[in-house]
């Protein structure tokens, strides 16, 4: 099989979120087991082409955007990387900006709906030209949910995969966008509740195969866990098309035993290092040095959906009882506001780092003893998945990838603190429970031990993910 990944960001070329993170990993992992993995992309202007070694390929072509023909071009990386090639689509009109969706200030572009619109307008192109040869077209996220139905409507001979990153991003988009697209494909759009049209729901509907990215994601989304009714009709009716299959992590990048960005290094039959990583994460961030209290790292986007509004509630009272907190992250400015109270109010308790910091992120991974985070809902989630590697005990949420990846530690058997349902009261009793069972240091060990032997490599993920192109 030849698979065409497509997606609107990439890591390290471009990254906005998760999807990046899958986007770079998960063709690598697949391709392994294929003939051709050929990815597809936006060169935006964030991109460093010169340190990335992206050069022309001399694939010119144009594409009828409503009314207008816009050029493209295609670029290439000069060498792929485990027989991965990656392209990226060039337009000096939509992508040649610093940002991948958003303005400096954090609004997204007015016209984001015409730019993606034109980035798969010019993947079918490309497939109709035929300088690409695709068994299966492997779409993600609304960026690039019209593809089934474009594909569908010229007649191509390509099977599809639509995969859901994250529901909550739809890719909206109006009547007058609608007319950007060839009428040939006006039949196969379904309009909303709210008269307009969703991408992502376009893709639910014409995709040979549809998986979202944890199976207890999939089932919520079944349910219709905060779902209005006419998504929850559609995402039904391709039941029998549906699945989840969880992310995987990059190992090389996330491995306690070769981290570059922490100072010592550690495995599971061999721990001091972490030990080590404590002491040195204490120091950078300002906490009191005492090694032998139980310090909780935090990494995320500071939303209410992330679980903050519960861990500001019961922040005070764990502090009291000798806990050390560390949060990174950036966001909502009221909870970042919050966030810097409390470090304030517990100088030496509980420090905020506000904004994304890799190196300090590896560091709270492998230093910190356990790793909060009670998110209200988590498609998949990584760094709990990060957690488990460094031994670093997650206390989540039970809900979507959270609730498949880590198992509530009882009766010695486990891989962290599961909590349900979503209030402030379940995470205190959460918390409690881990700090419990932290100071009985024979049992912690045990804990920590589960925990680093689970494997979420990409490799299992892309064996999954093989058997739906092959289905």
């Amino acid at each position: 099989m030849n698979i065409g990944f497509v997606a609107a960001e990439v890591a390290p070329y471009s990254k906005a979120g998760g999807l990046a993170d899958v986007a770079g990993s998960l063709p690598q992992a697949i391709s392994a087991y294929v003939s051709e993995v050929h990815v597809f992309t936006p060169l935006y202007g964030v991109i460093d082409a010169q340190k990335h070694n992206i050069v022309m390929s001399g694939i010119v072509g144009t594409v009828r955007l409503g009314e207008f023909d816009v050029p493209y071009s295609v670029d290439q990386i000069n060498a792929s990387k485990n027989g991965v090639k990656i392209w990226f689509i060039k337009s000096e009109k939509y992508f040649s900006r610093n940002g991948i969706y958003t303005e400096a200030n954090g609004e997204g572009y007015e016209d984001n709906n015409q730019r993606f619109i034109f980035f798969q307008l010019v993947m079918l192109d490309l497939l109709i030209r035929e300088k690409f040869k695709i068994n299966v077209l492997h779409c993600n996220d609304h960026h690039t949910g019209l593809l089934p139905s474009l594909i569908k409507a010229v007649g191509l001979k390509i099977r599809t995969v639509f995969t859901i990153h994250n529901f909550l991003y739809q890719g909206h988009f109006s009547n007058v966008d609608r007319q950007l697209l060839p009428e040939g494909l006006y039949p196969f759009l379904t309009k909303t509740q709210w008269d307009n049209y969703s991408a992502l729901l376009e893709g639910v509907d014409h995709a040979d195969i549809v998986n979202t990215v944890s199976p207890g994601y999939a089932q919520e989304l079944l349910d219709g866990n905060d779902l209005d009714e006419h998504s929850l009709s559609r995402i039904r009716s391709a039941s029998k098309r549906f699945s989840g299959i969880i992310n995987g992590i990059d190992m090389e990048t996330w491995n306690p035993s070769s981290d570059s960005y922490t100072p010592f290094h550690f495995s599971i039959d061999s721990l001091a290092g972490k030990a080590e990583n404590k002491q040195a994460l204490l120091k950078m961030t300002g906490l009191d040095s005492d090694i032998n209290a139980p310090v909780l790292g935090s990494i995320s986007r500071l939303v209410e959906n992330k679980g903050f509004l519960l861990i500001l509630e019961v922040l005070d009272e764990f502090v009291a009882q000798g806990a050390k907190f560390i949060f990174l992250g950036s966001g909502d400015p009221g909870i970042a506001k919050q966030l810097q109270s409390a470090s304030q109010k517990h100088p030496g308790r509980i420090a905020f780092d506000n904004g994304y910091n890799e190196p300090l992120a590896h560091l709270i991974e492998s230093g910190c003893d356990m790793f909060l985070m009670p998110s209200r809902f988590e498609p998949c989630g990584l760094n709990q998945l990060y957690s488990l590697r460094y031994g670093t005990i997650p206390i989540v949420n039970k809900t979507g990838g959270l609730g498949d990846t880590v198992q509530n530690w009882k009766l010695n058997s486990g891989t962290g603190f599961v909590f349900e349902p979503y209030s402030a009261e379940m995470l205190r009793d959460a918390l409690a429970r881990a700090l419990t069972t932290f100071k009985n240091k024979k049992e912690w060990a045990t804990l920590v031990r589960s925990a680093m032997l689970q494997n979420y490599s990409w490799d299992q993920s892309a064996k999954k993910y093989i058997e739906l192109y092959q289905s």
